[in-house]
């Protein structure tokens, strides 16, 4: 019986976390969502649409951001150490000033 028991418990907790980070997801895409000094540190981020976004402040460290769409998107003071993001994506950025790059460096 403990065993059914934590089986269905296990089960539970793996959906509600699924259905957390669809919900995430949907919120990712839509068009310039403000993410203002946000903490997504050691988020899968990969495939999310954040064309457009505020990102100003936000800490993104070691976050993954493999085939993020960053084009436009304002990442002034984001913290990116660590981070999983291509010199292309952040060259399609509107800003990145006073941004702490993935290998530590502070953009100027």
């Amino acid at each position: 019986m403990r065993e059914l028991l934590y089986k269905a418990y296990v089960w539970l907790m793996l959906t509600n976390v699924r259905i957390r980070h669809w919900g995430y997801q949907i919120y990712l895409h839509r068009r310039r969502a403000d993410l203002n000094d946000a903490d997504l540190s050691y988020l899968n981020l990969s495939g999310a649409n954040l064309r457009g976004a505020n990102l100003r402040g936000a800490n993104l460290r070691r976050a993954d951001l493999t085939g993020v769409d960053l084009t436009d998107a304002d990442l002034s003071g984001a913290n990116l150490t660590g981070a999983r993001v291509s010199d292309a994506q952040l060259a399609q950025t509107k800003s990145l000033a006073g941004a702490t790059l993935p290998d530590g460096t502070i953009q100027i």
